[in-house]
């Protein structure tokens, strides 16, 4: 059996434990970067304003063409918004993105986007939610910044993404585009939870990306919306671990939030854990030397072996002993908890950002109840991450500044999302 207290003792050295984070400290301290963030000082979260303000019911029925640039897939269709908050989502589509198998220019990569989506481009408006790095324009357009996420475009840094296919989608005859509003997933969201419970007053909303990555979108008191950026942020506690995790990626020292807590992160993160672990004595060699059983580890392995540890996933049968099985647990159950004590300080930062302060002792006392729209399959699947995020934010939102909340994973959050951002 494994020993609880040398368990803990092992969680604690390593910077793992997530009890150990006092929320409050780490508030205040996120607050001050925000705001410095938002007033123009180089931070490592963002604060980029959109120039799109927060949804509002459509005065009459308007009927936009959306599509989804996404990592893998491009998903696209046209809805029709209704005066009476209905959304109505028809024609969908999705293909594959194209990039990922050869290089492209700018040009062609919106050309086939724009060929996958003949016969939809016929409405007055079309929104966009592209996956990689921009910078919002004042015109609602984008500029890409940067690449990733495999697509290989050899000309695209400084292109506008809605002009650009604009152009594509005159060039190929595929249709006309009209105005055009471009947003990442994490505005669609927050825009997509606004327009599903359909009352303009009903609570402020956030939008809450929890997926590959982790990002928050809220509305400053004008109505901004704010693309916090927040996986980006580098001042939560981290451990030595997540510092040699860290160090094996291509782009260390950046995203530190978003590797110590998402999807996309925490295979790699648990691996050079339990490497740690099995040289301390906690994993037995059998279990872990030479197996290939850890190999390209995922979170989907995780929350497999947490919903069944003596089932047949993966490291489940790497588990030489019970032992190993109760560490593994204990370790998986740390690493969540830490997860959602660190997204509900965040959270619980854009709620405060949205009511105009940086001190959450001198917010108004007038509160609304907030809305956050989940979005990402992270949140969905992790075992135990939902139900942990809600005591951590009942604690800190709550509990200590008298915050209410409902958080929920909304349908078609995105689509309707990019079609809200299209109204304004």
């Amino acid at each position: 059996m494994a020993d609880s207290k040398a368990v803990q003792a092992f969680l604690q050295r390593h910077g793992l434990d997530g009890t150990g984070t006092d929320p409050v400290p780490e508030l205040e301290k996120l607050l001050k970067e925000m705001d410095e963030a938002y007033h123009g000082k180089d931070r490592s979260v963002k604060m980029i304003p959109c120039y799109i303000e927060k949804y509002r019911t459509p005065k009459q029925e308007t009927q936009v063409t959306v599509v989804d640039i996404g990592g893998t897939n491009v998903r696209s269709a046209v809805v029709t918004m209704g005066a009476d908050g209905s959304c109505l989502i028809e024609d969908r589509r999705s293909f594959p993105r194209p990039g990922g198998s050869e290089p492209m220019s700018t040009a062609r990569f919106f050309d086939e986007i724009a060929q996958g989506m003949r016969g939809q481009l016929n409405t007055e408006k079309l929104g966009i939610c592209f996956s990689l790095a921009t910078i919002p324009q004042p015109d609602k357009d984008a500029v890409i910044v940067a690449g990733g996420k495999q697509i290989r475009i050899h000309d695209m840094l400084g292109k506008k993404v809605g002009a650009s296919f604009r152009e594509a989608a005159l060039r190929t005859g595929a249709g006309s585009a009209g105005a055009v509003a471009v947003v990442n997933d994490t505005v669609a969201a927050t825009l997509g939870g606004a327009s599903f419970h359909g009352k303009d007053d009903f609570a402020e909303d956030i939008g809450f990306i929890y997926g590959t990555g982790v990002n928050i979108c809220y509305a400053e008191p004008d109505g901004m919306l704010v693309n916090t950026e927040a996986g980006a942020y580098s001042g939560f506690p981290a451990g030595d671990l997540d510092d040699a995790y860290d160090s094996t990626l291509i782009d260390p020292g950046l995203d530190r939030f978003e590797k110590m807590v998402s999807g996309g992160y925490q295979g790699g993160l648990a691996r050079t854990i339990m490497a740690a672990a099995a040289r301390e004595g906690f994993l037995t060699g059998k279990a872990f030397e030479n197996n290939k059983e850890w190999e390209n580890l995922e979170s989907r392995d995780i929350s497999a072996f947490c919903n069944a540890p003596s089932g047949g996933g993966r490291i489940a049968r790497a588990c030489a002993a019970a032992a190993d099985r109760e560490f593994l647990l204990t370790l998986f159950s740390a690493l969540t908890n830490r997860s959602a004590r660190l997204c509900g300080i965040a959270l619980t930062a854009a709620m405060i950002r949205s009511l105009g302060g940086t001190d959450p002792c001198a917010v108004s006392r007038t509160l609304p109840r907030f809305h956050i729209t989940a979005e990402g399959s992270t949140y969905q699947k992790q075992h135990g991450f939902a139900e942990r995020l809600d005591v951590e934010l009942k604690a800190l939102a709550t509990q200590k500044y008298g915050f209410h909340y409902t958080i929920e994973v909304v349908p078609d959050a995105v689509l309707r999302g990019i079609a809200a951002a299209c109204l304004g």
